[in-house]
């Protein structure tokens, strides 16, 4: 009988062995079972490149972006040339919000192998957010040159274009965004062909919406425009907004997203209507208001909002993380705003988490969709917002607006401007540097005293 001798094998080749089996298991998507494996692994070799590489892999998938930053790093300190190591470990810091650093590692992984595409879309990302348009744009331009069909690099570009408001191509480049991967709207097929511009004299035309209310609160302008050609418009949109969507001019019905629309001749994506309509900065509908609340909604509002004698303004401060993580104002940064002479102040938040940021009017709880907010909004004279949904919705509405905007703004606000061409009643309040939003409050404080002083 033959006995073996377990302290003969050596050490490494088990950790390898447990290691491969927890790439088998990652790859079959079971990342917490993975990550014990490498631990395991890693105990017995601690400095086994790939079992810390596939570590800090799960543990980003996890969400654990600072641990498997720290992975990352002991893979390169082990493997410097671990081409996966700085372009994962990029991808990191990117989620992290740690541009600089992300930029670098991209950088470092390029120099080893300058044909990684997505590393170099990665980087012009990087790029965006530090302000630096025309260095992305240039890296977007390298992998197209290389590879024509890369959906992110088309994707970015058309980003870059529309921020810098070249929007003829720009609308042709957004098109790329069905073809992108994890596009915050799917593809979606359709029983009928997709309306690229031709005659609809007499037919239905089922607009179906995308992305996030704000996109759908500002691209809705266009549904006048489709039943001025002669078609009956039959919009699909997020729940929330269907209330508020069944005013605008030219809807025939609203349907919320995934309802059945009955019949319909041709379907179109709601973004793709400023490409079709040949939108320039020249002519942009921007005939707001055309949005209004339902009319049975505002005396219950009215009768919550007195203080004739006050500067009535509301004010939200916090939006959602994607795509532009800037958006969203730290509450005790507001601190500024509070106690000035001849305001009162209306939360605007929804969802909030935490204390407000000073004491104000706090009626949220009762907005049950975009129609209460409407509602809430018409009784104001001011709205203060971060670019998120209210912004639109305020804009939308004609109403007077500051929006407090990032160093890298979304590209519907593009570049060197304190307006909007979207929207007249809009004021933008741009960071001056990344990331500081104390010089903007400033900002916001000194001329709303100045707009209470003249309403006096």
């Amino acid at each position: 009988m033959n006995v073996i001798n377990h302290n003969n094998i050596d050490e490494l080749e088990i950790a390898r062995e447990i290691c491969s089996l927890g790439t088998s298991m990652l790859h079959t998507g079971r990342i917490h079972a993975a990550s014990i494996q490498f631990r395991k692994a890693l105990s017995i070799a601690p400095q086994l490149e790939e079992a810390l590489f596939y570590l800090g892999y799960c543990l980003h998938l996890s969400g654990r972006y600072d641990d498997a930053l720290s992975a990352y790093n002991q893979t390169l300190a082990v493997s410097p040339l671990h081409v996966a190591a700085w372009n994962n470990r990029g991808n990191t810091l990117l989620k992290l919000h740690h541009y600089e650093e992300a930029a670098e590692s991209y950088s470092r992984a390029l120099q080893l192998e300058p044909d990684l595409h997505d590393a170099r879309i990665a980087l012009a990302t990087c790029f965006q957010a530090l302000g630096l348009v025309n260095e992305a744009m240039s890296a977007c331009n390298e992998v197209l040159g290389a590879a024509p069909e890369h959906a992110e690099a088309h994707w970015n570009r058309s980003l870059l274009l529309l921020l810098n408001g070249e929007y003829r191509e720009g609308w042709q480049e957004y098109e790329w965004r069905w073809k992108k991967r994890d596009f915050t709207s799917p593809s979606r097929s359709f029983n009928q062909p997709c309306w690229q511009g031709e005659d609809i004299t007499g037919r239905i035309v089922l607009v179906h919406a995308e992305q996030g209310f704000g996109d759908t609160l500002q691209f809705c302008r266009y549904i006048p425009l489709l039943s001025a050609r002669g078609a009956r418009v039959v919009l699909e949109c997020h729940a929330p907004l269907v209330s508020l969507m069944a005013r605008v001019a030219g809807v025939a019905g609203v349907i919320p997203t995934g309802g059945i629309p009955g019949r319909y001749d041709l379907h179109v994506p709601l973004l793709s209507l400023p490409g079709i309509f040949g939108t320039s900065l020249e002519n942009i509908p921007n005939n707001a208001p055309y949005l209004a609340p339902p009319p049975d909604r505002l005396p219950f509002w009215r009768a919550l909002t007195g203080n004739e004698n006050y500067l009535r303004v509301g004010l939200c401060w916090s939006g959602k993380s994607y795509p532009d993580p800037g958006r969203s104002c730290p509450a005790d940064q507001l601190a500024p705003l509070a106690a000035m002479d001849g305001v009162v102040f209306y939360s605007l938040q929804l969802g909030r988490e935490g204390a407000l940021p000073f004491a104000m009017i706090d009626h949220t709880n009762l907005i049950r969709d975009f129609a209460d907010s409407a509602a809430l909004i018409a009784q104001l004279d001011l709205v203060i917002t971060v670019d998120t949904a209210v912004a639109h919705l305020a804009g939308a509405m004609g109403k007077p607006t500051w929006v407090l905007l990032p160093y890298s703004p979304d590209w519907r606000w593009l570049l060197n401007r304190d307006d909007s061409p979207w929207y007249p009643s809009l004021r933008l309040f741009r960071q001056s540097c990344r990331g500081s939003w104390q010089d903007v409050i400033q900002r916001v404080k000194s001329t709303l005293r100045d707009k209470v002083a003249s309403s006096r």
